[in-house]
């Protein structure tokens, strides 16, 4: 079986956006109908705030756990980020994911990543027996 893992990093987003906790919980209804996923715990959604010189930043981070796996989005308001994973076993078009969160956050620009796992384990199997 393959597992669909998109990563998406938004960088220059607007900061209405980031820190607005219905409009997260809002975005993981949407997202999940968008892509049919059966929403089976979530959105837990948490705000954090980090000290001065933490890594982590301020803004919320959220989580769905869906039948076919999870989504999270984590927003720093700090500096206008938001990261987003969605991961997986249904094949799902990326494209109209992008599309929304585009709509959602508004970016300046952003990165867009797609790993498939699990796909070479068949392969892995017969090479370690």
């Amino acid at each position: 079986m393959t597992w669909y893992h998109l990563l998406l990093d938004f960088y220059e987003c607007d900061p209405g956006a980031l820190n607005q906790e219905e409009l997260l919980k809002k975005t993981f209804e949407e997202l999940s109908k968008l892509m049919g996923l059966q929403i089976i715990a979530g959105p837990l959604i948490v705000r954090y705030i980090g000290g001065e010189g933490s890594p982590s930043g301020e803004g919320l981070s959220g989580f769905i756990i869906v039948a076919e796996s999870h989504v999270s989005i984590h927003t720093d308001i700090r500096t206008y980020y938001v990261s987003v994973d969605v991961y997986s076993c249904k094949e799902f078009d990326s494209r109209l994911v992008e599309e929304y969160l585009i709509r959602v956050f508004k970016p300046r620009r952003f990165e867009k990543k797609m790993i498939l796992r699990g796909a070479s384990r068949k392969t892995e199997q017969l090479a370690t027996e």
